[in-house]
């Protein structure tokens, strides 16, 4: 007879005993008497009650008679007269633990009334629907995070599907014999089997092409699962099948444990299911419970490819310096014929024509699995380009003992077309930082007034009197630079008061082309701090925006205002990055 008495379970929560009569505690009618000789005491077994506890399947018997001095209960659990439980006094009980294979199960408990010496008896028989109802845990520790990238979802969060790079589609929980529950378990949600069987659960989905797995010829590197269960009222040993492998994994006791395996090590081609067993040599306890989380297929993050050139890259001799991110292989195609180098930082001899030319460089890395990725850039050689470029009156100062503001500082910013020729209003209200760098008082700044602004942020005109302003320069190619400014926008606009920045990719004769041309770099300001010398010469914001110029080194910058109140420009400047 197995699992017989008690498991030892603290706590009993008292459950509903589904019985003929739908009670939990049954009062059966006596039947007939078996013997009536002379002389001899009668037993009368007038009814017996049950509770039942636990997870559903712990009963309790407690038989009510007259003349009976023992009781056998047979529970209708393929038990032998031998195994029978015996009560010796009355009032007494019997408790036994059916098995939790099933959720649900019918037996015939039959209860037999005996006096001391005698063989008169009675007997007392009716069904009981054995429900098990297992209970989520809730003592379980959170369950391991997970990292947000390259990553293929099974199953996160109990049965939510989290769509980190990716996830699978028509995923379904099949426990077998199992009963699954997606349970709250400990802070967060976990998918929970209960209920012991040589089948503790399996989750299925749409066939998963290992080698395209994220995309076509995207391969999934690895597996995670993580597992958790408590010994006592769990198991110490799963057995995990997919792909055609089997695995075994011994669990700690009410920890998680992380289950990994090599895809491509193993010869996993595909998977469309993954079970989980007892394992073969592993023990399990009363609801053998197992929470499963994190089922993900894993990538190693791909290699992103990057190079810098030097400074003198316009002469015919480039040195490439590496930037990229978790890159181990490299493979440079220079882009004219020559053999590749696999050198990390290589210095490659373009041949001395003396004519400008332009080749297409190609950097190709590859991660720690071997996965490739590349980059491109063009590269110019045979002409020089400004390394320093000249802001002409980025400071908005006139020269001494000039009045005249459109000869030499709003000259400097005019652009021809769309809007008005005058690229701003010169204004006192500049920035109290001055060009070099100190702080002092207030100097000159552009202006631009509500009737000079833009139209909307992308620069469209307002007929009429639109302001832009407007400075072309020839960079070294190819090399990171810095635009550097001070804006201020007073206060009181309408909430969408902004500065617009722009580095333009090339040169422009006219306004209405700059405007629509599709710019290397763009900032939007927007905060209204007031005009530069407010709040003790707090009001200015300070912006420096990072670019690379082209292949070419041909850019320019362009400046307007979307605004309901004055805006400010000042300190303009454009230099080589670090």
């Amino acid at each position: 007879m197995k699992n017989l008495l008690k498991k030892g379970i603290s706590t009993l929560v008292v459950s509903s005993l589904i019985l003929s009569s739908c009670q939990s505690d049954v009062m059966l009618e006596p039947g007939d008497v078996t013997s009536t000789a002379s002389g001899i005491k009668q037993v009368v077994l007038s009814s017996f009650t049950a509770e039942v506890s636990g997870d559903g399947t712990i009963v309790s018997i407690t038989p009510l008679s007259v003349g009976a001095d023992s009781y056998q209960v047979d529970f209708g659990d393929d038990t032998s007269t031998e195994d029978m439980l015996t009560i010796t006094e009355q009032g007494g009980s019997v408790t036994y633990d059916y098995p939790n294979e099933l959720e649900k199960v019918t037996y015939t408990i039959t209860v037999t009334g005996k006096s001391d010496g005698k063989e008169d008896s009675q007997v007392l028989t009716d069904n009981i629907d054995i429900i098990h109802t297992p209970t989520a845990l809730a003592t379980v520790p959170t369950s391991p995070d997970v990292e947000n990238e390259n990553v293929l979802s099974i199953l996160s969060d109990g049965n939510a599907l989290s769509a980190y790079t990716n996830s699978v589609s028509n995923v379904a929980f099949d426990g077998g014999t199992a009963q699954y529950i997606a349970a709250l378990v400990g802070d967060n949600n976990a998918a929970q089997y209960s209920k012991l069987s040589a089948t503790i659960g399996k989750v299925s989905f749409d066939e998963i092409t290992i080698a395209d797995a994220f995309a076509s010829g995207e391969s999934a590197d690895s597996l995670h699962i993580d597992l958790h269960s408590i010994h006592s009222i769990g198991l110490n040993k799963v057995k995990i099948s997919l792909g055609g492998k089997t695995y075994e994994q011994d669990l700690e006791d009410n920890e998680w444990t992380a289950f990994d395996i090599d895809l491509s090590d193993e010869g996993i081609t595909s998977i469309n299911e993954i079970v989980f067993e007892l394992g073969s040599d592993g023990v399990a306890t009363d609801e053998a419970t197992l929470n499963v989380d994190n089922i993900y297929l894993h990538r190693v993050s791909l290699s992103v490819p990057s190079f810098t050139i030097d400074s003198n890259a316009n002469d015919y001799s480039v040195t490439f310096t590496d930037a990229s991110e978790l890159a181990v292989n490299y493979s440079w195609d220079f882009g004219d014929g020559s053999e590749v180098s696999e050198d990390q930082n290589p210095t490659h001899e373009y041949a001395d024509d003396g004519e400008e030319s332009t080749y297409t460089v190609t950097l190709t890395t590859t991660n720690e699995s071997g996965v490739s990725t590349s980059t491109t850039m063009d590269v110019i050689v045979g002409v020089f380009g400004s390394i320093n470029p000249e802001v002409v009156k980025g400071d908005f100062e006139r020269l001494n003992g000039d009045s005249s503001d459109d000869g030499n500082i709003r000259g400097a910013w005019k652009i021809a077309g769309l809007g008005n020729s005058n690229p701003f209003g010169t204004s006192s209200d500049g920035s109290c930082t001055n060009y070099e760098g100190t702080l002092g008082s207030k100097t000159r700044g552009a202006k631009w007034s509500s009737s000079q602004s833009a139209a909307d942020l992308e620069g469209t005109v307002n007929p009429g009197n639109t302001r832009y302003a407007y400075q072309a320069f020839n960079l070294t190619p190819n090399t990171e630079y810095v635009l550097e400014y001070g804006y201020a926008i007073r206060t009181g606009g309408n909430g969408e008061d902004s500065m617009v920045a722009t580095i333009l990719n090339g040169h422009f004769d006219d306004s209405e082309s700059a405007v629509a041309s599709i710019p290397l770099v763009r900032h939007v300001g927007t905060i209204a701090n007031g005009k530069f010398g407010d709040n003790s010469c707090s009001g200015g914001t300070t912006m420096k925006l990072p670019f690379r110029s082209n292949a070419n080194g041909e850019v320019s910058i362009l400046f307007y205002a979307v605004t309901s109140k004055d805006a400010y420009i000042d300190n303009v400047k454009l230099y080589p990055a670090e």
